[in-house]
């Protein structure tokens, strides 16, 4: 499979993926000045900035490793100039990652949910 249709397969198998743990996604792709954030979701009374990160091998290592010092500030500046923006969310949030593996074999995703990587 192409890896930008496994990229956004990836995408869609996390929104469901987190639906199904209990978050409520509120916006998928939001586009801030720094960039996009993948998604942006309610969990527990949390607001949760959410960077999925899809492989399809682990040749390069775990997906969620490509989540270092620096992406991680960089979702942490996107994610204040969102919360600065919308007072009516909660103010307390934090950072998780989705990390997916496609599995040509049975072509599906073995998904792993990192919460709170900030």
């Amino acid at each position: 499979m192409h890896t930008n249709k496994i990229g956004l397969l990836g995408e869609k198998t996390a929104a469901l993926f987190l639906q199904q743990k209990g978050y409520k996604i509120l916006y998928q792709n939001y586009p801030t000045s720094l960039g996009e954030i993948d998604i942006i979701a309610l969990e527990n009374g949390s607001l949760v900035f959410i960077e999925v990160k899809t492989r399809s091998s682990l040749i390069f290592g775990q997906p969620y490793e490509a989540v270092n010092n620096e992406k991680l500030k960089k979702i942490t500046r996107s994610a204040e100039i969102f919360t600065n923006t919308h007072h009516e969310l909660p103010l307390k949030w934090r950072i998780d990652v989705v990390s997916l593996v496609y599995q040509t074999s049975s072509a599906s995703f073995a998904v792993e949910l990192l919460k709170d990587v900030s």
